[in-house]
C-alpha cells in the first residue's frame, strides 16, 4: 500500500533531494512533483493495460455521425487512459467496479472483444449496448503494487531531476532506471495475469455442459 506523498518521496530520494512533508508542501520538490506526477502516471497507464487499472463500463449511446460505416456512437469513459476491449456484456453483467462479467462470455473466448473505432473522442461500433473494458487514468494508489510504484517514482524523478538539481548526468541515470523499471512492472503484472483453461474451452466441450451455439 502506498500514497501520492509517498510516492513523491520516493522520487525526490532518486535525486537526491529534500524530503516533502506534505501534498501542499511549497518547496520546489513538491511544485515539480505536482506539475508532473500525473503526465508520469498516464504514460504509464497509457503503455499496459495494469490489472489494478482495469475497469469496466456500459457506454452511453450518442449521436452518431458515421452511419455508413458504423451502426453505433458512444461516449468515452472520463477516465479512460487505454482502450482494452468492446464486450458483448449487458448492463447486469457489470458491477458499479467493474468487477464482475459474464462468465459465459468468458468461456467463449469473449474477452477477445468486438470490433471497433475511436476517433474524435467517440468510439464507433456495431455492436449495441456496448460494455467497455478499458484503463483508466485515475486508479486507487494505494493498491499499486511495489514494482510498479518504482516504476512511476523513477519516471518522476527522471521528470523532475533538471528543474531541481540542474544534473544532466543524473537525468540519463534515471531515464535507463526508469525504462528497466517501467519493463519490469509490465512483466510482473504479465505474470499475475496468466491466462485460464476456460478461455479455451472447445465449442463441443461447450455443447456438453448446455453453452454450445444456438
Amino acid at each position: 500500500m502506498t500514497s501520492r506523498l509517498a510516492l513523491w518521496n520516493m522520487a525526490v530520494a532518486e535525486l537526491p533531494a529534500d524530503r516533502i512533508d506534505t501534498i501542499d508542501d511549497v518547496s520546489i520538490e513538491a511544485a515539480q512533483c505536482r506539475e508532473q506526477y500525473r503526465p508520469a502516471l498516464e504514460m504509464l497507464l497509457e503503455d499496459h493495460g495494469y490489472d489494478f487499472a482495469i475497469r469496466r463500463a456500459v457506454l452511453a449511446e450518442i449521436a452518431n455521425d458515421r452511419p455508413a460505416e458504423w451502426a453505433h456512437a458512444y461516449a468515452l469513459p472520463h477516465d479512460l487512459a487505454m482502450p482494452r476491449h468492446l464486450l458483448r456484456y449487458s448492463a447486469d453483467d457489470v458491477s458499479a467496479d467493474g468487477g464482475r462479467w459474464s462468465w459465459r462470455g468468458r468461456l467463449r473466448g469473449g474477452e477477445a472483444g468486438e470490433p471497433y473505432r475511436i476517433a474524435g473522442g467517440v468510439l464507433y461500433a456495431d455492436l449495441p449496448a456496448a460494455t467497455l473494458e478499458y484503463v483508466t487514468n485515475a486508479p486507487d494508489e494505494a493498491r499499486f503494487p511495489a514494482r510498479f510504484a518504482r516504476a512511476l517514482a523513477l519516471e518522476l524523478a527522471a521528470r523532475i531531476v533538471m528543474p531541481i538539481k540542474k544534473d544532466r548526468a543524473r537525468q540519463g541515470e534515471l531515464m535507463q532506471l526508469a525504462e528497466v523499471a517501467r519493463e519490469r512492472a509490465k512483466a510482473s503484472d504479465m505474470n499475475r495475469d496468466r491466462e485460464t483453461p476456460g478461455d479455451f474451452v472447445a465449442e463441443v466441450q461447450l455443447a456438453r455442459i448446455g453453452l454450445g451455439r444456438a
